[in-house]
């Protein structure tokens, strides 16, 4: 917030931050383009050049989710020449070095992360659940990861020239049923009726 603030006041562009990012609906909340444009490396550069060492660890997770996300988002042959990003290259190999990273340092951050809130007493397991992710999106990224690594490294076996990462998204699902958070209605085991009705809802509404 204080990034978006300041960069208001001054008419500065040192992030993509915008007002929409700061203010979320209940259908932005799914946005996926926002999220990324949040934990970002520009966000990350900034907060460590102009905010002190107290953000430092809040940069470094925003780093470690950017390039997390850029090694899930391989989308083409070319794309890693142009932009001049690594990360973004096709999987040819089963010991690319994307997966040690993925492993050894995305999902470790994590679990050093629980570690550290475990073994100190002064937090109570409500005060932990607070300062960590939640349980279900700790466990979303463990598999995510995994999954992908395993895929990827099971159709290279099976002499795939190359892998797309971004093959394995759901971002099309998530846009689909992101505005159903916007009809004001909850179901966490919805019936067929119940999501027809919504569907048509949305129909309706041209979402």
């Amino acid at each position: 917030m204080d990034i978006y603030n300041d960069d208001t006041r001054g008419q500065l562009y040192r992030t993509k931050l915008t007002h929409d990012h700061m203010y979320l609906t209940p259908s932005s909340t799914m946005s996926v383009k926002l999220a990324v444009q949040v934990l970002s490396n520009s966000v990350a550069q900034v907060m460590r050049a102009y905010y002190g060492p107290e953000v430092s660890e809040t940069a470094r997770l925003f780093g470690l989710v950017n390039r997390c996300f850029d090694c899930l988002n391989v989308r083409s042959l070319r794309e890693s020449l142009f932009e001049r990003k690594p990360d973004v290259a096709p999987y040819t190999s089963q010991n690319d070095p994307r997966f040690q990273f993925l492993e050894d340092e995305f999902l470790e951050y994590f679990n050093q992360w629980l570690i550290s809130l475990r073994y100190r007493p002064v937090y109570k397991k409500t005060e932990q659940n607070k300062i960590f992710v939640s349980y279900q999106t700790h466990e979303d990224i463990i598999m995510t990861v995994k999954f992908f690594i395993e895929a990827t490294r099971y159709l290279l076996q099976q002499e795939v020239p190359y892998i797309f990462s971004n093959v394995f998204c759901r971002d099309s699902l998530e846009e689909h049923f992101g505005p159903y958070r916007g009809l004001e209605t909850r179901h966490d085991n919805p019936t067929i009726h119940q999501l027809g009705y919504q569907e048509n809802q949305l129909q309706f509404r041209g979402a």
